[in-house]
């Protein structure tokens, strides 16, 4: 009988150990966070938790960007160990920035076969962790992620910049080129083979004498070659003819986010030359620039949005007038039919198909909607009143350890030991300050706007159908953009992929988990901008 107890009360302590340390730039390799320096710390906490690393992973990986390979090559070596494993890493942010790797941990998690400890905040997630624990790790991923966004402002701040002082971002268009200057600053210049080509496709169309088709063959007859990379060599497509002739960057100004702005670049067309081509096109009914608005006559739902799945060009929404007066958008490949056989579709096809796959699986009775909303509030109350215990709770840290530094000097003062050593403890405790003091930040409080954004992100996905029906043809298009991506037109269907959070929302058939959904995900429901 006791021998059958004591199998009961067997230990199941965690004994060997995954080290991961991280870094995604340059910058980091240099300074506090580099690969050194986290295996240092790792490396000593093992061995005061009696812990064996059975294998390293010491990555170059943005947590951000790529499907993060190594990541993943570490948690299948964790999947396939015998018995459970710790995966050891300095911060939650050097494991995570997204709340998109936490499936696959909190898999392992709760299957036993890991456990997670984080040195920083002190933090050891396992199958039986409180709920506080496993929230409190959701909360660092969550302010993770806003630190990158915060990166994000600061490079839309610095593009900004430089548009305001005409400077183009990014690859110059076809004509120009870019170089680097003598102190080194980027700049650009006119490409001298391309550019007279350009002004010659522009003065020929201005005749009213072509179309987009006649000039694409004058433009290959003349050798305008494209500049990328994958398509070295080969001639430019009939949508990139028809991107040149509308581009007002050829007389002087560049458009930032629909909007017109003078650049400081040599023009290569007269703005009136210019003028001359865009009438033209609006008298043949064929303009579909809308950042040009003196010149947009159609708007299009499926504008810039979806490419060939054969040959990857840019498919390019047509309006047709039939003879009974009704107007029809066809879906065309700017291809020849020599490069591609991808057919013209009626756009309708297209919704039709949206319609099925999408709008109906997201949308939601408003009686469910309105429960939604409550518990949603209630969700996002009980979290910013958690942040306000974090908060305090890391306060009360460093208070204690600003406290213990005064006593260490108060006993070098009597002697008690040397002053080295009184400098050694010091730096650490200032060390343990300053991290507190940085984790701090991350606890803001969850304000009434944070609130209604994941609220209305919601609200418009439960009701997609009618808001979709009720738009216009730009806003439909904006709508589009916020729920799909990667669109590729195969044939008479539409192939895409769901944006964040809604491929979250679209999968769950229970209206009850929806609320868990967008607390699980609320990063992502954060960066919608409607």
């Amino acid at each position: 009988m006791r021998k059958k107890y004591q199998k009961v009360i067997k230990s199941d302590k965690c004994t060997q150990a995954i080290v991961f340390a991280r870094v995604s730039s340059k910058r980091q390799k240099e300074e506090g966070v580099s690969l050194n320096v986290q295996m240092e710390a790792i490396t000593k906490y093992c061995q005061e938790k009696g812990l064996k690393i059975i294998k390293d992973f010491s990555i170059d990986e943005s947590s951000t960007r790529g499907d993060r390979k190594q990541y993943h090559e570490m948690l299948d070596f964790a999947q396939s160990c015998i018995g459970r494993v710790a995966i050891v890493v300095n911060y939650v942010d050097r494991l995570q920035r997204s709340s998109d790797d936490s499936y696959l941990i909190n898999k392992l998690r709760k299957d036993g076969k890991i456990e997670v400890h984080f040195l920083k905040e002190g933090l050891i997630i396992h199958k039986d962790s409180k709920s506080t624990d496993l929230t409190f790790w959701n909360m660092h991923v969550l302010f993770a992620n806003a630190q990158i966004n915060n990166m994000i402002d600061k490079v839309k701040d610095s593009l900004n910049k430089n548009w305001a002082e005409g400077k183009w971002q990014g690859r110059a268009p076809l004509g120009y080129l870019n170089q680097r200057n003598e102190d080194n600053k980027a700049i650009i210049v006119v490409d001298s083979v391309r550019a007279p080509i350009i002004k010659r496709l522009y003065m020929e169309f201005a005749t009213g004498l072509h179309t987009v088709t006649s000039i694409w063959h004058l433009a290959k007859e003349l050798g305008l070659y494209s500049k990328a990379k994958n398509r070295k060599n080969c001639f430019v497509t009939r949508n990139t003819v028809y991107e040149i002739l509308t581009n007002p960057f050829y007389y002087g100004e560049m458009c930032i986010k629909g909007n017109l702005m003078p650049h400081i670049y040599e023009p290569l067309v007269s703005k009136e030359l210019f003028n001359s081509v865009q009438n033209i096109f609006v008298k043949n009914g064929g303009h579909n620039r809308t950042n040009i608005k003196e010149f947009t006559k159609t708007t299009y739902i499926f504008r810039k949005l979806i490419h060939c799945k054969s040959c990857g060009c840019l498919i390019t929404p047509e309006k047709k007038i039939k003879k009974n007066g009704k107007e029809y958008v066809y879906l065309r490949c700017g291809h020849s039919a020599k490069i591609c056989n991808q057919g013209i579709v009626n756009e309708n096809e297209i919704i039709r198909q949206l319609k099925q796959e999408v709008f109906a699986k997201l949308s939601l009775p408003s009686s469910v909607q309105e429960a939604l909303k409550e518990q949603l509030l209630k969700q996002l109350n009980d979290i910013s009143q958690l942040n306000t215990i974090f908060k305090s709770r890391i306060t009360r840290e460093i208070n204690d350890l600003q406290i213990q530094g005064k006593n260490l000097f108060d006993f070098c003062l009597k002697g008690n030991f040397p002053y080295s050593f009184y400098e050694s403890k010091k730096a650490e405790i200032d060390n343990q300050i300053k991290e507190l003091e940085k984790s701090l930040e991350k606890y803001k409080t969850i304000d009434n706007d944070m609130k209604q954004n994941v609220v209305n992100v919601v609200s418009m996905a439960a009701n997609i159908s009618d808001i979709f029906d009720k738009a216009t043809s730009d806003k439909k298009n904006q709508l589009l953009r916020l729920l799909i991506t990667d669109c590729k037109l195969n044939g008479k269907r539409l192939e895409y992929r769901l944006k964040a959070p809604f491929d979250k929302l679209i999968t769950c058939t229970d209206s009850q988990k929806l609320s868990q959904i967008t607390m699980d995900n609320l990063d992502e429901f954060e960066k919608v901008t409607m």
